[in-house]
């Protein structure tokens, strides 16, 4: 691989994130509370350089039978902005049931509720980023 990537699972209130270190191992990063689109992009922009990333990946939620979702469509556009913001590659990576894997490795924990839904986010973020190093790197280039 050689090379960090910054995955992240879309939400309407909440932006899970997860990185993949050049070695190719991922890990849950905080989840963005979503305020204001400015301050958004701003946080991803600012975890971007931070994690010197060369790519971001996104989940798109399409629907069970593939079809194209509507949240899926705002994930496309949210990754469109993403990397005018971040002026990095974004790809799509189908993350269809990756919140409710990510609940099921969480209750595996046994954490309680609380701290596996503070968690969750981030942790399909993780899911969604390891599929995409999973395929070898072959998401959809979105941006």
């Amino acid at each position: 691989m050689g090379r960090t990537l910054l995955g992240l699972d879309y939400g309407t209130k909440r932006i899970g994130v997860a990185v993949a270190t050049a070695l190719g191992t991922v890990h849950a990063r905080p989840r963005i509370h979503r305020t204001t689109p400015e301050a958004d992009l701003h946080a991803i922009e600012s975890l971007a350089r931070e994690v010197e990333a060369h790519a971001i990946v996104v989940g798109l939620p399409h629907h069970m039978d593939g079809r194209t979702s509507p949240m899926e469509i705002e994930a496309r556009k949210f990754a469109a902005v993403v990397a005018v913001a971040c002026g990095l590659p974004v790809f799509g990576v189908d993350e269809r049931l990756s919140s409710e894997a990510a609940d099921s490795v969480l209750r595996a924990q046994e954490l309680p509720a609380r701290e596996r839904k503070a968690r969750r986010d981030s942790a399909a973020a993780c899911l969604l980023l390891q599929d995409y190093l999973d395929a070898g790197e072959q998401g959809e280039r979105l941006a």
